[in-house]
């Protein structure tokens, strides 16, 4: 150009990770830091105005639809008599509390009749519990054999299953096979033309849809061209990890098409040495994808780790826990046959958790009347006990422990006096104050465990906050007996309640009750849409436009849940949940765009506000409350400068650009050096240090910006907000001392909110 000048070009914007975006959008936000175009105060009010105006005809249908579809309801089960069907007093008791409650927010003549036909279906379930609970004898023989009935039909039922899974397995075989012969193809090609070798392995990881092994496949790739990786560490990279990571991809595909395997038949279906199989196995456990649910001989059979375990398998490992119990409190002929019946229960409880998810509708209905069987008898086996022992055991929980939980508490109580008094097979005796504490602690919680669930399964799921209020049992210790009972699948999550996790022992549930349990749920969380609904409109305030949007939102989901509802396969009033879908998305979109338009009503936050993020703290905290530590990648790097060299390992080395030497050298600093500190540096570096500290007058105040980089100089700046706090800056640094950068584990969030501000 002329007169030499040159144009200096802005360096390219640096991107930030969309996690750490997404936080910065919610600092600002929620801070008020940052608002969007709003209209002006003056006219919120009349925006308010027209919002009500434009809701009006929508809020009349969204309003009048539930009490229309409940009166549809109401036909449909009187017709087809599905409450008659229920057999779960605790469904029964949790669906008339919700209809109780939804009732108390307003009257509806459906509700309150649906209420009427359930509380009646309980007070006879009840007389029916009543007199069966005063007949003490029981005709041992005629229960084994219905057990041993009702197991016969749940093998033949589980043979089905098994069928119906090796006919899915067989039609997956055509796949697996492509996807072994290709998975061959590209570990050939990964010696010769690694390139085209990863190209072909990301497709096949699309093909098994393994997660990790497309993000490992993503970062080869990023890093090759990013010219990060060199082409031999690339080469490595494509025949060690990525071709790893999808070859456990196909063991994953195996196990979710075919079923479970053990480690030698993965490596036949996928040609590949049983010691690679184990060694991908052992990672995909650690990674909580697949675990180990039984044995083939003696070898281990591996299952993808489901979702949620089947009710139907929760409640045959309760039932084969209650039997194996019972089995140790008879004697005789009738103990062979209840041990005959605990091996075929307990084979069956295998073939279930091998199976892993299967149709649980088929099973339901024999499944709780094995339950129902196990748990007459149980409790018959319990009260012909004339033991004092077992008296006095009975005394101790009769607050409501479980039959299983009692006999687990009658073999503590046995056993606990002989390791006091004769000791254990090594000949160790138990100190007999240290045995009484113990005992204390233990009976206290076996008996509070046994009282929760007696109440659960009683009332039906039930939260924390409702125990606490039906017990004399503190809240926190309630809590950790529904984590520990939740642990060993004593309980389920059977969703929210207010904000509260709703806990409930498991129940397979049949058609009618899932029927039922759902309506009286949705018609709970309807009225109180509506009362809210309702009120807000009274009086709209630009305060309660989350609210209205909050309100709005529960009939959309409420509607949209009541239209999978089934009568006999039919479902109910199919018009009118049409006709309200478009009435209610429109009233949401009216509400949010009203919302979006006026100024955010939050308390604003100014930066002298914000405080440094203790990392440790969060991280604590986080861990007490959820039992991991997930928050990671923050942090701060401080910079001593007398241990710098200014060689810009770190600026090189950092992985996410966060890291720069300035062109500027902080003379200031220079004089805070210390004698011990100039001692550890290069001889070079430390005399030009001194020089400059003995040739100054007074201490300067000001930086000094080089023209250009000055090689050995300048001052690191860190970008907080690219930082993930990994240490390879740290690491890299080549300085005396352990080098001049630390990580300290605090985040600097004024800083950075400064910063941002400032930008935007």
């Amino acid at each position: 150009m002329e007169g030499g000048e040159q144009v200096s070009q802005s360096p390219p914007e640096k991107a930030i990770a969309p996690k750490r975006q997404r936080m910065l959008d919610m600092v600002l936000a929620l801070g008020g830091l940052q608002e969007e175009s709003t209209i002006p105060l003056s006219r919120v009010k009349d925006e308010l105005e027209n919002l009500k105006t434009e809701l009006a005809p929508l809020t009349d249908t969204i309003i009048a639809f539930p009490e229309s579809y409940f009166d549809k309801f109401l036909d449909a089960a009187k017709k087809s008599n599905i409450v008659a069907e229920i057999n779960d007093r605790g469904i029964l008791k949790q669906s008339i509390s919700n209809l109780e409650q939804a009732l108390s927010k307003g009257e509806s003549v459906s509700l309150k009749a649906l209420n009427k036909i359930l509380a009646d279906t309980l007070g006879r379930m009840t007389e029916v519990k009543e007199h069966q609970e005063t007949r003490v004898e029981i005709d041992m023989t005629a229960t084994i054999s219905t057990i041993s009935s009702l197991v016969s039909e749940i093998e033949s039922i589980t043979d089905g299953f098994e069928k119906a899974a090796k006919t899915e397995a067989e039609s997956a075989r055509s796949e697996l096979v492509t996807l072994v012969e290709s998975l061959e193809s590209v570990r050939e090609k990964a010696e010769t033309d690694p390139d085209t070798a990863l190209d072909e392995l990301q497709k096949l990881g699309s093909q098994t849809r393994y997660g990790p092994g497309l993000r490992a496949i993503a970062q080869v790739k990023r890093g090759k061209r990013e010219g990060r990786i060199d082409d031999a560490r690339f080469n490595k990279l494509v025949k060690e990890n990525a071709l790893t990571e999808v070859n456990r991809g196909v063991i994953l595909f195996i196990l979710n098409k075919m079923g479970s395997k053990t480690v030698v038949q993965v490596g036949e279906l996928m040609h590949t040495p049983s010691q690679d199989v184990q060694s991908a196995l052992v990672t995909m456990i650690q990674r909580g994808e697949i675990e180990m649910v039984g044995l083939d001989s003696d070898a281990p059979v591996f299952s993808r780790v489901l979702p949620e375990t089947p009710s139907s398998t929760l409640l045959m490992k309760r039932i084969v826990r209650q039997v194996r119990g019972m089995a140790k409190s008879l004697e005789g002929g009738t103990a062979e046959a209840v041990n005959e019946l605990l091996g075929k229960l307990q084979i069956l409880l295998k073939r279930l958790q091998i199976l892993g998810t299967y149709n649980e509708a088929l099973l339901s209905e024999r499944i709780n009347k094995l339950r129902e069987t196990v748990d007459s008898v149980t409790e018959a086996v319990l009260g012909a006990q004339t033991s004092e022992d077992a008296e006095n055991l009975r005394l101790l929980i009769s607050a409501g422990l479980e039959a299983f939980a009692r006999f687990r508490l009658k073999i503590a109580l046995e056993k606990g006096p002989t390791l006091v008094s004769d000791g254990n097979v090594y000949g160790e005796k138990l100190d007999p104050e240290v045995y009484k504490a113990m005992m204390d602690t233990y009976l206290d919680n076996e008996l509070e465990r046994g009282t929760i669930l007696i109440l659960i399964r009683e009332l039906g799921a039930l939260t924390a906050h409702d125990l606490a209020e039906r017990t004399t049992i503190p809240p926190d210790r309630i809590v950790r007996h529904l984590l520990r009972m939740k642990r060993d699948e004593l309980l389920t999550i059977a969703g929210e309640n207010h904000g509260y996790i709703l806990y409930d022992v498991p129940r397979a549930l049949s058609e009618a009750e899932i029927t039922i349990q759902t309506t009286s749920s949705l018609a709970l969380q309807l009225s109180e849409a509506k009362q809210e609904l309702q009120r807000i409109l009274g009086d709209l305030k630009a305060t309660d436009i989350g609210r209205l949007a909050n309100s709005l939102e529960v009939f959309s989901k409420s509607r949209d849940k009541l239209a999978s509802v089934r009568v006999r396969g039919t479902a109910v009033d199919e018009s009118t949940l049409k006709d309200v879908e478009d009435k209610i998305r429109s009233a949401v979109l009216l509400t949010y765009r009203t919302r979006a338009k006026i100024p955010s009503t939050r308390p604003k936050v100014s930066i002298e506000d914000l405080l440094d993020v203790d990392v440790p703290s969060v991280l604590d905290e986080y861990r007490s409350m959820m039992g991991y530590a997930p928050l990671l990648g923050f942090g701060t790097i401080e910079w001593e400068q007398s241990r710098c060299l200014g060689c810009k390992s770190c600026e090189i080395a950092c992985p996410e650009d966060a890291i720069e030497l300035k062109p500027q050298i902080e003379i200031p600093r220079f004089f805070e050096i210390s004698d011990d500190a100039l001692s550890q540096l290069p001889s070079n570096r430390s005399l030009f240090y001194k020089t400059i500290q003995s040739l100054s007058t007074m201490k300067p105040i000001k930086e000094i910006p080089l023209e250009k980089d000055a090689p050995g100089f300048g001052t690191i700046e860190v970008d907080l907000w690219l930082c993930v706090a990994c240490r390879t800056c740290v690491r890299r640094c080549p300085g005396p001392e352990g080098g001049a950068l630390e990580l300290e584990l605090k985040w600097s969030l004024p800083e950075i909110v400064r910063h941002i501000t400032s930008t935007s």
